[in-house]
């Protein structure tokens, strides 16, 4: 910085000498011009008072060239007409003198100067005129100003920048020292700065510089401030992002991965900051995508096995892409297509038998009265089954949505193992089931229909699927703060590859049996979400031909206090 500032200076130096020379020079030609206008006019005056008028010009102006102002002067006399009467160089000039300027110049004022080239010498000339009694008397000399002088100011304009130059040089050198040296300083404290902005400054003698310090001083303090709070800002959005159940990356211009979740690694594999998007990327629906450059755009793709929702957004910093895990949603629109696809095909069905017995009955095409007691008895069965139908779908649907408050009151399980039973007296019957029930009546907190639902469908399930002279096995006990319900059976079993739905909606192991018994392929999967809403557990094995268990496990309710 010092070379720099001196060289400044030295450059400011030789041009204000160059200047100074220059303006020195103008103002010495100058003064010459008007010294030598004073020196030729009073030459002159002295000529005008020697002459005598009367007698030829041309020889007393001979005898006075050599007493001018030079040995180099040339004295014209020239009337009032501009012929010139007499002249030093030359006998006979037949030009008319005029319309020169001095000439025109001493005939207006007196007096007159002149300075321009001469045709006759062909040098460089000073003409100075004054007109006295009828005549201008003119003296010019040979004139090129400073330049005639050169020779002599050289030595001493040498000198006297040289010893300027030198001076000057000394004292820059100096300054230059004194004001980079603070600066010197600063910027070495600056350079000793630690990470969190921190120098060590002291004052100085030039209030400037203190100004500059105290400058670096406040934002100094207000970059730790800052720091500070980005810092704070970047753990919350650290902590956000860590809590995202959503996988989030932010990518900059170039792809180049700024910051990316927990969530979004374990979705798109191990990546980290900086590393290349692209490079790291295994999905073309993303890659295309990203090439296409549309602002906001949404995709969706499967990846290890779910479904994600993936949201690109353009911003100004770069591009920002939000993984949502959609999985649930999708399999929660399949099953909602599924279910109305088998509601439509359940209530199909009666109603189809329905329309047929009733337009049979209405155009009285049958005339049996045996035959239509048969048809009506076989549309009120229609009915019931539907309207079974539409009380389990109801019930699931309130269980699902949790739309009503259930009031909790005290049960008393055997009594309702007992109305269960009861609605089932004509089928045990039938097919001559024992019903074997071991179990010491306990109260259990909960809500009266739904434990009766839960009964209703496990219990008649073990009856309706199992053999003639079969065995139900039913076993209530407290277990710690619960209630732990087994139903055990005799019957046809459920096949492996099919317990794992038969707490679906709609789902028949066998469609035939099902139908024939009544069912709605609803019961099961009330049971579950029953089970659900009490949080509970249930459990199912089963073997072909020899029957299947049922075992629930539901935590004892509480009484809400009134």
């Amino acid at each position: 910085m010092t070379k720099s500032i001196l060289h400044y200076f030295i450059v400011i130096l030789i041009v204000a000498l160059l200047s100074s020379c220059f303006i020195s020079a103008t103002l010495i030609s100058n003064g010459l011009l008007s010294t030598t206008k004073q020196e030729m006019l009073y030459s002159l005056k002295l000529i005008d008072y020697a002459m005598d008028y009367h007698k030829p010009l041309e020889e007393q102006i001979e005898k006075m060239n050599p007493l001018a102002y030079s040995d180099q002067t040339r004295i014209s006399i020239i009337d009032i007409k501009g012929n010139v009467i007499a002249d030093t160089v030359s006998e006979s000039i037949s030009e008319n003198h005029l319309e020169r300027q001095e000439v025109q110049e001493a005939i207006r004022d007196q007096i007159g100067y002149a300075q321009r080239r001469s045709e006759i010498t062909d040098e460089n000339m000073l003409y100075a005129a004054i007109y006295s009694q009828g005549y201008i008397i003119r003296l010019s000399i040979p004139y090129n100003g400073l330049i005639d002088y050169i020779p002599l100011l050289i030595p001493a304009l040498s000198i006297s920048v040289i010893v300027s130059f030198g001076i000057a040089y000394i004292l820059s050198r100096k300054l230059a020292y004194t004001i980079s040296k603070p600066i010197i300083e600063i910027s070495e404290s600056l350079d000793c700065m630690t990470s969190d902005f921190r120098f060590d400054l002291k004052q100085y003698d030039y209030q400037e510089f203190n100004i500059i310090v105290d400058t670096i001083r406040n934002l100094s303090h207000r970059l730790r401030k800052s720091m500070r709070e980005v810092k704070l800002e970047r753990i919350k959005m650290d902590e956000i992002l860590k809590q995202m159940n959503e996988g989030f990356v932010l990518l900059d211009e170039n792809y180049k991965i700024l910051s990316i979740n927990a969530k979004a690694i374990s979705i798109l594999g191990n990546m980290k900051p900086y590393d290349q998007f692209m490079d790291y990327l295994y999905y073309p629906d993303i890659i295309n995508a990203l090439e296409n450059n549309v602002p906001k755009q949404a995709i969706q793709m499967k990846i290890n096995h779910n479904i994600y929702a993936c949201y690109i957004s353009r911003i100004d910093l770069g591009t920002t892409l939000l993984f949502v895990d959609i999985t649930v949603a999708k399999k929660a629109e399949k099953m909602r297509s599924e279910f109305f696809s088998n509601v439509s095909h359940e209530l199909k069905t009666p109603m189809t038998s329905i329309r047929g017995y009733s337009d049979l009955l209405a155009q009285g095409l049958v005339q049996d009265e045996n035959q239509k007691q048969n048809m009506l008895k076989k549309i009120q069965d229609e009915v019931t089954s539907m309207s079974t139908l539409i009380d389990d779908i109801l019930m699931l649907s309130r269980i699902e949505n949790m739309d009503v408050e259930v009031e909790m009151s005290p049960i008393k399980m055997k009594s309702l193992v007992e109305d269960v039973l009861e609605s089932y007296e004509i089928e045990i019957a039938k097919h001559c089931i024992h019903i074997h029930k071991d179990f010491s009546d306990m109260v259990y907190i909960g809500n009266h229909q739904q434990i009766y639902t839960l009964l209703n469908n496990i219990i008649g399930n073990a009856i309706k699927y199992n053999k003639d002279n079969g065995d139900v096995y039913i076993d209530i006990e407290p277990v710690e703060e619960a209630m732990k319900i087994t139903i055990r059976d005799t019957g046809i079993g459920i096949p492996i590859a099919d317990q794992a739905r038969v707490f679906e909606r709609f789902y028949r192991v066998d469609k035939g049996r099902s139908k024939q018994r009544g069912g709605t392929g609803l019961g099961l999967a009330i049971v579950k979400h029953i089970v659900s809403h009490y949080k509970g557990t249930i459990y199912l094995t089963s073997e072909l031909e020899k029957g299947t268990v049922i075992e629930m496990i539901l935590p004892q309710q509480t009484l809400k206090e009134v």
